[in-house]
């Protein structure tokens, strides 16, 4: 079986996933502004990832985009954002990137990094207005999920842990795309 990882990172933390992905499966890889669908219809599985901004799976636009010419193959979508794996970030993210016919394509969230100062102005603006407002917050009503943004702050972080990628890889086995 071929296979190929089509990733957007804006950070490096979906590359870092990728790169780990491909090592254990042998799968090309593709940054997705460069993916031609012309080429990614030549492979059995295809995957894709990207980080989560604003619970927006960055690089899903080329899935939503080709997906009619990507039906009958074997699809997984991962995603990588700052907080932990938590169920209802995963619900969040099924919802809003893969509705109707993608509803069941198999989702993956990895904890990714956090690094304020590398961050571009629009994000930097958006996440330290996140903080703040979690700062205010009743600190019982808090989430699981939520607090690695208030311990982290200006602190550079990297959650990346190449063992998130087993049940990704366990999907794969299912289909014997590995």
């Amino acid at each position: 079986m071929s296979g190929v990882i089509i990733s957007r990172s804006k950070y490096g933390a979906a590359d870092k996933y990728a790169l780990w992905i491909a090592e254990e499966t042998g799968f090309d890889v593709v940054e997705s502004k460069k993916a031609d669908i012309k080429n990614i219809v030549k492979y059995d599985t295809v995957i894709i990832g990207g980080g989560v901004y604003a619970s927006a799976i960055a690089g899903i636009s080329f899935l939503k985009k080709n997906y009619s010419a990507l039906k009958g193959k074997k699809i997984v979508v991962y995603s990588c954002g700052a907080a932990p794996y938590d169920k209802e970030i995963v619900d969040i993210l099924r919802r809003k990137n893969l509705p109707g016919e993608l509803s069941d394509i198999p989702l993956f969230y990895f904890q990714g990094m956090w690094d304020l100062e590398g961050m571009n102005f629009a994000d930097k603006a958006m996440c330290k207005m996140y903080v703040k407002m979690l700062d205010k917050k009743d600190p019982s009503t808090v989430k699981a999920w939520e607090k690695p943004f208030l311990e982290a702050k200006d602190k550079k972080c990297d959650w990346t842990d190449k063992k998130y990628i087993a049940p990704l890889l366990e999907e794969l086995k299912k289909g014997a795309a590995i």
